[in-house]
Protein backbone atom coordinates (compact mmCIF):
# COMPACT_ATOMS: atom_id res chain seq x y z
CA UNK A 1 0.00 0.00 0.00
CA UNK A 2 1.52 3.15 -1.08
CA UNK A 3 1.99 6.19 1.52
CA UNK A 4 -0.31 8.35 -0.15
CA UNK A 5 -3.08 5.78 0.50
CA UNK A 6 -2.34 5.10 3.71
CA UNK A 7 -2.10 9.30 4.23
CA UNK A 8 -5.73 9.35 2.70
CA UNK A 9 -7.17 6.06 4.55
CA UNK A 10 -5.26 7.53 7.87
CA UNK A 11 -7.51 11.57 7.09
CA UNK A 12 -10.52 9.44 6.29
CA UNK A 13 -10.69 7.64 9.46
CA UNK A 14 -10.18 10.90 11.05
CA UNK A 15 -12.58 12.57 9.74
CA UNK A 16 -15.32 9.78 10.64
CA UNK A 17 -13.98 9.51 13.97
CA UNK A 18 -14.47 13.09 14.50
CA UNK A 19 -17.47 13.22 13.12
CA UNK A 20 -18.74 9.75 15.41
CA UNK A 21 -16.88 11.19 18.77
CA UNK A 22 -19.61 14.14 18.41
CA UNK A 23 -22.14 11.97 17.66
CA UNK A 24 -21.27 9.51 21.16
CA UNK A 25 -20.41 12.60 23.05
CA UNK A 26 -24.29 13.90 22.13
CA UNK A 27 -25.76 10.87 23.21
CA UNK A 28 -24.15 10.53 26.26
CA UNK A 29 -25.11 14.07 27.40
CA UNK A 30 -28.54 13.54 25.98
CA UNK A 31 -28.85 10.16 27.18
CA UNK A 32 -28.42 9.87 30.97
CA UNK A 33 -26.86 6.84 32.19
CA UNK A 34 -30.20 4.58 32.31
CA UNK A 35 -31.43 6.04 29.22
CA UNK A 36 -33.64 8.74 30.09
CA UNK A 37 -34.23 12.22 27.73
CA UNK A 38 -36.12 14.61 29.58
CA UNK A 39 -37.93 17.41 28.21
CA UNK A 40 -39.80 20.07 29.52
CA UNK A 41 -42.53 22.35 26.97
CA UNK A 42 -45.83 24.34 26.99
CA UNK A 43 -48.50 22.60 25.53
CA UNK A 44 -51.21 25.63 23.44
CA UNK A 45 -54.00 24.89 21.54
CA UNK A 46 -57.42 26.48 20.89
CA UNK A 47 -59.30 23.02 20.82
CA UNK A 48 -61.05 20.95 23.35
CA UNK A 49 -57.60 18.39 23.66
CA UNK A 50 -54.03 18.49 22.67
CA UNK A 51 -52.61 14.99 21.65
CA UNK A 52 -49.57 13.80 20.62
CA UNK A 53 -49.99 10.42 18.85
CA UNK A 54 -46.00 9.39 17.57
CA UNK A 55 -46.52 7.18 20.50
CA UNK A 56 -45.10 4.28 18.35
CA UNK A 57 -43.72 1.83 20.17
CA UNK A 58 -41.25 -1.01 18.70
CA UNK A 59 -40.86 -4.50 20.52
CA UNK A 60 -37.26 -4.35 21.64
CA UNK A 61 -34.54 -7.18 22.60
CA UNK A 62 -33.82 -8.36 25.61
CA UNK A 63 -37.25 -7.74 27.69
CA UNK A 64 -36.26 -3.92 27.28
CA UNK A 65 -39.27 -1.62 27.74
CA UNK A 66 -39.79 2.08 27.05
CA UNK A 67 -41.08 4.09 30.28
CA UNK A 68 -42.67 7.51 29.93
CA UNK A 69 -43.56 9.77 33.15
CA UNK A 70 -45.21 13.10 32.02
CA UNK A 71 -46.29 15.61 34.74
CA UNK A 72 -48.58 18.68 34.24
CA UNK A 73 -47.36 21.67 36.34
CA UNK A 74 -50.38 22.36 38.59
CA UNK A 75 -52.88 24.96 37.66
CA UNK A 76 -56.76 25.86 38.50
CA UNK A 77 -58.17 23.78 35.98
CA UNK A 78 -58.73 20.06 36.73
CA UNK A 79 -56.83 18.28 34.03
CA UNK A 80 -56.79 14.68 32.34
CA UNK A 81 -53.62 12.81 30.54
CA UNK A 82 -54.54 9.65 28.79
CA UNK A 83 -52.80 6.94 26.98
CA UNK A 84 -54.79 5.34 24.56
CA UNK A 85 -54.53 3.20 21.41
CA UNK A 86 -54.70 5.68 18.54
CA UNK A 87 -57.42 4.30 16.85
CA UNK A 88 -59.30 4.66 20.04
CA UNK A 89 -58.27 7.94 20.93
CA UNK A 90 -59.07 8.63 17.05
CA UNK A 91 -62.34 7.76 16.93
CA UNK A 92 -63.47 9.28 20.41
CA UNK A 93 -61.65 12.74 19.12
CA UNK A 94 -63.41 12.59 15.64
CA UNK A 95 -65.29 15.52 14.67
CA UNK A 96 -63.94 17.80 17.64
CA UNK A 97 -61.39 20.71 17.11
CA UNK A 98 -58.22 19.60 18.91
CA UNK A 99 -54.47 20.51 18.51
CA UNK A 100 -52.04 17.69 17.55
CA UNK A 101 -48.38 17.34 18.46
CA UNK A 102 -46.32 18.09 15.29
CA UNK A 103 -42.51 18.91 17.56
CA UNK A 104 -41.66 18.87 21.30
CA UNK A 105 -39.44 22.27 21.38
CA UNK A 106 -37.48 23.14 24.39
CA UNK A 107 -37.66 25.69 25.64
CA UNK A 108 -40.81 27.20 24.08
CA UNK A 109 -44.09 25.79 23.45
CA UNK A 110 -44.75 22.33 21.30
CA UNK A 111 -45.40 22.98 17.52
CA UNK A 112 -48.99 22.08 16.51
CA UNK A 113 -51.36 21.39 14.19
CA UNK A 114 -54.86 22.42 14.46
CA UNK A 115 -57.57 20.02 13.82
CA UNK A 116 -60.83 21.71 12.75
CA UNK A 117 -64.00 20.32 13.65
CA UNK A 118 -67.64 21.42 15.26
CA UNK A 119 -68.16 18.54 18.18
CA UNK A 120 -67.84 18.57 21.81
CA UNK A 121 -66.02 15.10 23.78
CA UNK A 122 -67.48 13.04 26.08
CA UNK A 123 -65.95 12.95 29.29
CA UNK A 124 -62.51 11.39 28.89
CA UNK A 125 -62.23 9.68 32.36
CA UNK A 126 -65.54 7.73 31.34
CA UNK A 127 -64.18 5.83 28.18
CA UNK A 128 -63.20 3.01 28.75
CA UNK A 129 -60.36 2.26 25.83
CA UNK A 130 -57.47 4.43 27.77
CA UNK A 131 -54.35 2.11 29.04
CA UNK A 132 -53.67 4.53 31.90
CA UNK A 133 -55.18 7.71 32.80
CA UNK A 134 -54.29 10.53 35.36
CA UNK A 135 -56.67 13.80 36.83
CA UNK A 136 -56.66 16.77 39.08
CA UNK A 137 -54.66 19.93 38.85
CA UNK A 138 -51.41 18.38 38.77
CA UNK A 139 -51.85 15.04 36.94
CA UNK A 140 -48.70 13.13 36.42
CA UNK A 141 -48.33 9.65 34.41
CA UNK A 142 -45.73 6.74 34.70
CA UNK A 143 -46.16 4.17 32.01
CA UNK A 144 -44.13 1.75 31.37
CA UNK A 145 -44.72 0.90 27.13
CA UNK A 146 -46.20 -2.52 25.11
CA UNK A 147 -45.49 -2.58 22.02
CA UNK A 148 -48.42 -0.98 20.05
CA UNK A 149 -49.43 3.02 18.36
CA UNK A 150 -50.52 5.10 20.86
CA UNK A 151 -51.62 8.47 21.75
CA UNK A 152 -51.19 10.55 24.48
CA UNK A 153 -54.19 12.93 25.22
CA UNK A 154 -54.16 16.64 27.16
CA UNK A 155 -57.74 18.12 28.18
CA UNK A 156 -59.62 19.37 30.94
CA UNK A 157 -61.28 17.03 33.05
CA UNK A 158 -64.61 18.79 32.23
CA UNK A 159 -64.10 19.29 28.49
CA UNK A 160 -63.32 23.10 27.49
CA UNK A 161 -61.85 24.68 24.68
CA UNK A 162 -58.15 26.32 24.96
CA UNK A 163 -55.60 24.10 26.69
CA UNK A 164 -52.47 25.57 27.92
CA UNK A 165 -50.13 24.02 30.20
CA UNK A 166 -46.66 23.51 31.10
CA UNK A 167 -45.91 19.68 30.86
CA UNK A 168 -42.78 18.08 31.72
CA UNK A 169 -41.68 14.47 31.17
CA UNK A 170 -39.13 11.73 30.45
CA UNK A 171 -38.81 8.91 28.05
CA UNK A 172 -36.75 6.07 29.07
CA UNK A 173 -35.16 3.08 27.13
CA UNK A 174 -32.62 1.45 29.05
CA UNK A 175 -30.19 0.36 25.84
CA UNK A 176 -29.62 3.99 25.51
CA UNK A 177 -27.76 4.49 28.22
CA UNK A 178 -24.73 1.85 27.51
CA UNK A 179 -25.00 2.81 24.09
CA UNK A 180 -24.25 5.98 24.14
CA UNK A 181 -20.82 5.11 25.60
CA UNK A 182 -20.18 2.17 23.29
CA UNK A 183 -20.46 4.71 20.11
CA UNK A 184 -17.71 6.88 22.01
CA UNK A 185 -15.41 4.08 22.50
CA UNK A 186 -15.21 2.98 19.27
CA UNK A 187 -15.20 6.69 17.83
CA UNK A 188 -12.42 7.54 19.57
CA UNK A 189 -10.68 4.42 19.04
CA UNK A 190 -11.17 5.06 14.81
CA UNK A 191 -9.93 8.89 15.75
CA UNK A 192 -6.85 7.17 17.38
CA UNK A 193 -6.26 4.65 14.40
CA UNK A 194 -6.72 7.49 11.99
CA UNK A 195 -3.90 9.42 13.73
CA UNK A 196 -1.40 6.76 14.19
CA UNK A 197 -2.05 6.18 10.48
CA UNK A 198 -1.64 9.47 9.05
CA UNK A 199 1.56 9.96 11.04
CA UNK A 200 3.47 6.68 10.70
CA UNK A 201 2.77 7.55 6.69
CA UNK A 202 3.49 10.78 6.75
CA UNK A 203 6.52 10.00 8.46
CA UNK A 204 7.74 7.54 6.28
CA UNK A 205 10.42 8.09 3.94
Amino acid sequence: MGRRVKIAIGVALVVLGLFATVAGTALVTLVGPDGSVGISTRLIGDGYAVTLPQLDIPRLPDGQHVRFRVALDPGSTPMFLGIGPTSAVDAYLRGVPIDVVDQLDQPGAARTSSVPGTGAPAPPAAQPFWIITATGTGPSLDWTAQPGAWTLVVMAERPQRSVNVLASGSVTIPILGPLGFVVLGIALAVLGLGVWLTVRAARAS
